[in-house]
């Protein structure tokens, strides 16, 4: 019964452990996500269009590190907004699997469908 119970408390350690780490990980890809959209937010508001080899390069690098939505939209875009868009979409997903108790935000074409039921001016 001593055994059993050592094993459970060891299983249980590495287990946290495990947990741990793996929420340290996604925290980074988080983190170095937030540096990529900083800079792309820069390249926007200074009016820049397109982004830079090297930009592309690491966000596909970041991309590699969530796990795929199975969205072929979901990939290296080569507009600025478009690809800040792709890395929010990116950091949602880490979110989720970091905590898979959180909640799923609708997107704008749900939400106008909420407010079209809400609101009955706007089903007619």
């Amino acid at each position: 019964m001593l055994a059993d119970a050592k094993r459970d408390i060891d299983r249980l350690y590495r287990d946290a452990v495990a947990r741990r780490r793996r929420q340290a990980r996604i925290r980074g890809v988080v983190r170095a996500i937030d540096d990529l959209l900083f800079e792309l937010e820069e390249l926007n508001l200074e009016g820049v269009d397109r982004v830079p080899a090297r930009l592309r390069e690491r966000a596909g690098q970041l991309l590699d590190l969530v796990p795929d939505p199975e969205d072929p939209d979901f990939r290296v875009r080569h507009r600025v907004v478009p690809m800040m868009d792709v890395l929010f979409r990116a950091q949602e997903i880490l979110f989720k699997v970091s905590d898979p108790s959180r909640l799923n935000y609708p997107d704008d074409d749900e939400l106008q469908d909420l407010e079209a039921i809400d609101d009955p001016a706007l089903s007619s």
